[in-house]
């Protein structure tokens, strides 16, 4: 059952990480060794909390600097941090003499590091089973291959407990950003998780981060309109529309903001966030303030 759980994550989207010739192959072309690492530097915060998930946090020896809390906040604000995510210090790396650096794509020092004969890996987060694979390869480079593959199990009968639920229909417009409204791209997480419980999520034809315009929001009229990440409030965002009022979504109190680090960053939680979403758009809980 274990060996079938990895072939089927390692197989969809070969995009993702994968694992060939036993070598792990990135998300920017990176080759590195399918093997156990004891001390990883962690600029992806889904792999800091997937890697405490699993019980590997032994092999944290250091993680970017961050602002936000990552999961257990209690831990994780305890670690010595190795300079910003999309400005990764090669010079703080070094210090922490590493066997391992997993970077984010929002920044990365691979070239640099191999002069050092140090290998690193890029994470992605675009969709649910990137995380899945992630916790695949963290659990094969940690020697937590058991507690890996039983968290995506785990992880797996959740989800599709969530999609036996009654779907939530209707169009829904998801944004990034209020000023201008921007959307997410097709290809994102946020998308996916409104897809998986049954709404569809009007994007502009190229489908990728940009600019939505109020001709546009009006002539698609969406029943739900959830704002995120850089929205901070409701008003702002009924703002940042002209003529909202005449949407469904407004007319219906149907204008929601979600905490975009619980639906973004790459790890265990985001599956819990789903339902969370879920209750919040069929009126069962509040969102939060």
């Amino acid at each position: 059952m274990k060996r079938l759980i990895i072939f089927l994550v390692l197989t969809v989207n070969m995009l993702a990480l994968d694992i060939k010739d036993n070598m792990i192959l990135g998300e920017k072309t990176e080759k590195i060794p399918l093997k156990e690492y004891k001390r990883i530097v962690v600029y992806n915060f889904g792999a800091v909390e997937l890697l405490y998930k699993i019980g590997a946090e032994e092999k944290i020896v250091a993680i970017a600097n961050h602002n936000k809390k990552i999961w257990p906040e209690e831990k994780t604000n305890k670690l010595p941090l190795a300079g910003g995510v999309s400005k990764p210090s090669l010079e703080k790396i070094l210090s922490f003499n590493p066997d391992l650096v997993i970077f984010n794509v929002m920044g990365n020092q691979n070239e640099e590091l191999k002069k050092f004969g140090i290998p690193s890996i890029t994470f992605v987060n675009r969709s649910l089973n990137d995380i899945l694979k992630n916790i695949v390869i963290l659990g094969k480079i940690t020697n937590r291959e058991k507690e890996s593959l039983d968290l995506v199990k785990e992880l797996t009968n959740k989800l599709d407990l969530i999609k036996k639920k009654s779907s939530i229909d209707g169009k829904a417009l998801i944004l990034y950003s209020d000023s201008p409204p921007t959307s997410f791209s097709k290809d994102s997480l946020p998308v996916e998780i409104l897809e998986i419980l049954g709404l569809e999520v009007i994007l502009p034809k190229n489908g990728k981060k940009t600019i939505v315009s109020s001709e546009y929001i009006l002539k698609e009229n969406p029943k739900y309109i959830i704002g995120t990440r850089g929205i901070d409030k409701k008003e702002e965002l009924i703002k940042s529309i002209p003529l909202i009022e005449e949407t469904d979504a407004f007319k219906n109190k149907k204008i929601y903001l979600i905490d975009s680090t619980e639906i973004m960053r790459a790890s265990h939680r985001v599956f819990d966030e789903i339902e969370n979403i879920y209750k919040i758009l069929k009126g069962e809980v509040d969102e939060r303030s």
